[in-house]
């Protein structure tokens, strides 16, 4: 073991009880432990062990980092501080069944694999991502914490656009941000995009301001990463959004906000628009050509093997086995850009399967809040996270981003948060009948104080299930 990694065990071992410790005992700690686990999911400090730098995979080591501590240091003060003790927290969320079907079926893909080894630094990372999962649901209890988490992304975005205008001064062409890839990057915070649009779209107070102006910045670093597909699907995204909005509620804020913002694009997009028209023209033939061989390589590893060569182990089928065959350039041999491809050759066609019904359980999950309609913070929420979803998704037929750590911890932190939503209107509703019934209590009073009959001291069944009895 290097001494990096000793040193990095060591600050471990360190920060994890000390963290502890003091989130147990103080709320201020236990917010600066939310922070510092959602907000570091946006600039990665992981080590690697057992790393093999050499490997063209989409992970190549066991990573462990700064997230971990947080996420696992929050977990254990949410299970032991007497701030939580009347929480309840769900060992399985929702959507858990067909998480760990999927869990088990990369296990099976780790044990069939070509290299083991190769599978379990994926397998890994889906740990890790189901963790930070885990906690975003049983952290979200009210709007308060939405506004919380809400404020930890914007300053997410504000991060991400000084270090992509740092990039693009020293002459980066196509800006990557704190991600991998240019193409990361632009699917990451398209995600966010989605989000404050929606909240941009629908709230009243002054907060909109704030979410507006992630919008402008978010969509800023997506033109700067000139990803064609990103700016389809960015467009797409924003157009769903206003689409959902109008379901929720038809509003003539809204249409002044359209007005607004098209008003605002039109400068911007008169400036950017050679350079994106130039992007989309001067696309090598080479690039599409080359993503055909690999689906056709994807899907004979998928029809030959009923688990898939093992997950993570597509770059080592397509250079060390038969499967060289399909394409002759070695550049071309890294990974499928097709992430449903990827899973039906490295986890099987039933992999893909439980993959699919995953992803589509947190759409409808997503879908039923926005179908209440509440036009309220839950809605704009569900919105936003729904749409969020569909860009990443379908630029995902084009791309294996979501297999890179970024996009794997960001997804699962957004279905949590998803997730948490039911749990929260329920509360809001409960909330509301309690409200009601105090009323009514008190309206009741004072209308036998009037007559100068007696006080009620019970009510009835009507109000206790929040229908009107007057």
């Amino acid at each position: 073991m290097e001494t990096k990694q000793l040193i990095f065990l060591a600050m471990t071992a360190t920060f994890i009880p000390v963290a502890t410790w003091f989130g147990i005992r103080y709320k201020w700690a236990e917010r600066l432990l939310v922070i510092g686990a959602f907000f570091s999911t946006s600039y990665l400090i992981d080590i690697n062990f057992v790393s093999m730098e050499w490997y063209r995979g989409d992970t190549r080591g066991f990573e462990f980092g700064v997230t971990d501590w947080m996420v696992i240091s929050l977990i254990i003060v949410m299970a032991r501080s007497p701030r939580w003790r009347k929480q309840k927290l769900d060992l399985f969320p929702p959507n858990s069944p067909l998480m760990l079907t999927y869990l088990g079926l990369a296990l099976i893909s780790l044990v069939l694999a070509y290299v083991p080894v190769y599978a379990g630094f994926g397998f890994f990372k889906l740990l890790r991502a189901f963790a930070v999962y885990w906690v975003a649901y049983n952290y979200l209890r009210s709007e308060e914490d939405i506004q919380f988490i809400l404020m930890i992304l914007v300053g997410i975005v504000a991060m991400e656009l000084l270090i992509v205008f740092k990039q693009r001064f020293s002459g980066i062409y196509r800006a990557p941000g704190t991600t991998p890839h240019s193409n990361t990057l632009a699917m990451y915070i398209n995600m966010f995009n989605m989000l404050f649009f929606s909240f941009m779209f629908g709230e009243k107070s002054k907060r909109a301001l704030i979410y507006g102006a992630c919008v402008g910045m978010g969509s800023m670093m997506v033109l700067a990463t000139f990803s064609r597909g990103a700016m389809v699907t960015m467009v797409l995204g924003y157009t769903l959004v206003v689409m959902l909005s109008f379901y929720d509620r038809i509003s003539a804020h809204k249409g002044k906000i359209i007005g607004i913002l098209c008003l605002a694009a039109l400068p911007v997009v008169i400036k950017v628009a050679p350079a994106i028209i130039d992007r989309f023209l001067t696309a090598p033939e080479e690039s599409g050509e080359s993503r055909s061989l690999a689906n056709e390589a994807a899907i004979a590893m998928a029809n030959d093997n009923l688990f898939g060569v093992g997950i993570n182990n597509y770059s080592y089928a397509i250079n060390e086995t038969e499967y060289i065959s399909f394409i002759d350039n070695p550049m071309d041999r890294g990974i499928v850009h097709n992430i449903y491809l990827l899973h039906a050759c490295e986890m099987g066609w039933p992999g893909l399967v439980v993959f699919l019904l995953m992803i589509a359980n947190f759409f409808v999950i997503g879908v039923r809040m926005v179908a209440k309609r509440r036009d309220n913070i839950l809605s704009f929420f569900a919105t936003g996270i729904v749409v969020a979803m569909f860009t990443l998704w379908f630029q995902s037929i084009l791309e294996w981003a979501f297999r890179q750590t970024y996009l794997t911890v960001q997804f699962f932190m957004l279905a949590g948060f998803l997730a948490a939503l039911a749990r929260i209107d329920k509360q809001m509703l409960r909330k509301k009948k309690l409200e009601f019934a105090k009323q009514w209590t008190l309206a009741k009073w004072w209308h036998n104080l009037k007559r100068g009959g007696p006080r009620p001291t019970t009510m009835s069944r009507q109000v206790r299930t929040g229908k009107r009895s007057f």
